[in-house]
């Protein structure tokens, strides 16, 4: 009975440590699961990361890309606003050009106007002296068969300065 009873303490407490290291086990496979998961957590952090990275390279072309075009574009804006600036300058001067030559051809005109009016005086004047010819010359033969200009008389010359 000694024996019987040392024995079947022997099994109370191989079962207490049987129970035991069940618990032991358990809690191993539960922290080795724990462990899986943050393992495979970190995994899947890896992947995203390598994902993002890839992704940031991709991005990152994409902007030096896009930073080359507009520096082109900006390239062709200024070469248009240099060549826009050069026509107004152009422009400006031609302007200049057209307004002197406006301004010559005013003088030229009042001038042309002017010495029309002083043959017509002279023609007058040899007509009411009784002159040596017997016909009246008309103007046109003074002038040299020029018609004179239609319209008012021409102001004199008035030059305009822009500043």
């Amino acid at each position: 009975e000694v024996q019987v009873d040392e024995l079947q303490r022997l099994l109370a407490g191989m079962e207490q440590e049987h129970r035991s290291l069940l618990l032991k086990m358990k809690e191993g496979e539960a922290e080795l699961a724990r462990l899986r998961s943050v393992e495979g957590d970190k995994l899947a952090e890896q992947d995203r990361s390598a994902q993002l990275e890839k992704e940031v390279a991709m991005l990152r072309e994409k902007i030096h890309h896009l930073d080359d075009m507009l520096k082109s574009q900006q390239r062709k804006v200024r070469q248009m606003i240099e060549q826009l600036q050069n026509s107004k300058t152009v422009i400006q001067a031609k302007d200049a050009v057209i307004q002197e030559l406006k301004e010559r051809v005013a003088y030229l005109e009042a001038e042309n106007l002017e010495m029309h009016d002083r043959i017509e005086h002279l023609i007058e004047k040899q007509v009411s002296r009784g002159g040596h010819s017997s016909r009246v010359r008309s103007k046109s033969e003074y002038v040299g068969g020029s018609k004179r200009l239609s319209g008012p008389k021409p102001l004199p010359l008035i030059r305009v300065v822009e500043t």
